[in-house]
């Protein structure tokens, strides 16, 4: 690793490797960040990123009540080939884990430390497993084991619209499948397919700006019956700035709206805000490492840790 840094390069900027860690919905076809550049034809590129979360929510109205304690950890492997020019396929496969777990007298402690707002965690003993969901009398989820298996795969398709030494611009159409199992949250039990757009652009020779925009069509899945909605629109928005040999600052801000037509937050639109870093490494190689907050409190998880490591797409000159 001591090595890797000192032969370390600056490149252009990209996203974290997360979105929302909810555990009712990550089943959901909602896209990871995309790469907005594409390798040269006939290179293959690799990917594993690492998101462990932890929630503890109580929410309810008249139609409904949601009980939610729970560590979530998801390992996402990519695997991605280019052919024809601009063109690329990637494989995703993740193996997830729902249950109990050990962060929480560590985020009782970042939380006091940040003054963040605690809500009923003060009331739950450490470290326990349940998630409950009664929506009009109707008893939906009521899980007190803690479950892991592999998650819902999902194939992508990707077109090179933009690509020069400062800027880049890719399309990416994905159908996720249903390999995953919902009573054991890792999947939905339905196909799902998404549309997304992935940009970057490097503003000066230190700081640059990325995003992206995707609209998901759902199937129609296992839990939630007519309560799911039919589309969600998700998007990032991202900064990151080059401070050394390397080694990059970056701060993302995702948003979707709701996958459910539910009165509670948990269940509704989501505002996720990461910050962290990243290394890039002369031999193409990129590790990601940060932290998320739910700035729109209570409507996901409250924190996630995010670990990636990647071979990162070069800029064409």
């Amino acid at each position: 690793m001591a090595a890797l840094l000192f032969v370390s390069m600056t490149v252009t900027a990209s996203p974290f490797p997360t979105r929302d860690q909810n555990p009712l919905l990550t089943g959901f076809g909602v896209p990871i960040p995309m790469p907005s550049r594409i390798n040269p034809d006939g290179e293959w590129s690799f990917a594993a990123d690492f998101n462990w979360g932890n929630s503890a929510i109580a929410q309810e109205s008249d139609r409904e009540a949601l009980f939610v304690d729970a560590e979530t950890r998801e390992l996402r492997l990519t695997l991605g080939r280019t052919f024809a020019e601009r063109w690329a396929v990637q494989l995703q496969l993740p193996y997830r884990y729902t249950g109990a777990g050990s962060l929480d007298s560590f985020i009782d402690h970042w939380h006091d430390f940040f003054s963040l707002p605690q809500g009923i965690r003060p009331q739950l003993p450490r470290d326990q497993f349940r998630i409950a969901y009664e929506r009009d009398q109707v008893r939906l989820i009521d899980s007190r084991d803690s479950s892991e298996g592999i998650g819902d795969m999902s194939v992508a398709t990707g077109y090179q619209w933009l690509s020069n030494e400062r800027s880049s611009l890719a399309a990416w159409l994905n159908l996720k499948l249903p390999t995953g199992d919902a009573d054991h949250f890792t999947g939905s039990g339905a196909t799902d397919v998404a549309l997304a757009i992935a940009g970057e652009q490097r503003l000066t020779d230190r700081w640059s700006l990325f995003g992206q925009v995707a609209s998901t069509w759902l199937g129609k899945g296992d839990t939630f019956g007519s309560a799911q909605n039919s589309v969600i629109w998700s998007g990032l928005a991202g900064v990151g700035v080059d401070v050394w040999r390397g080694l990059e600052l970056k701060l993302q801000l995702d948003a979707h709206t709701a996958a459910l037509n539910s009165d509670l937050d948990y269940l509704s639109s989501a505002g996720i805000l990461t910050i962290g870093g990243a290394w890039h490494f002369k031999s193409g190689w990129q590790l990601d490492f940060g932290v998320s907050e739910d700035i729109v409190v209570d409507a996901s998880p409250d924190v996630v840790f995010v670990v990636g490591i990647r071979r990162e797409a070069r800029a064409q000159r």
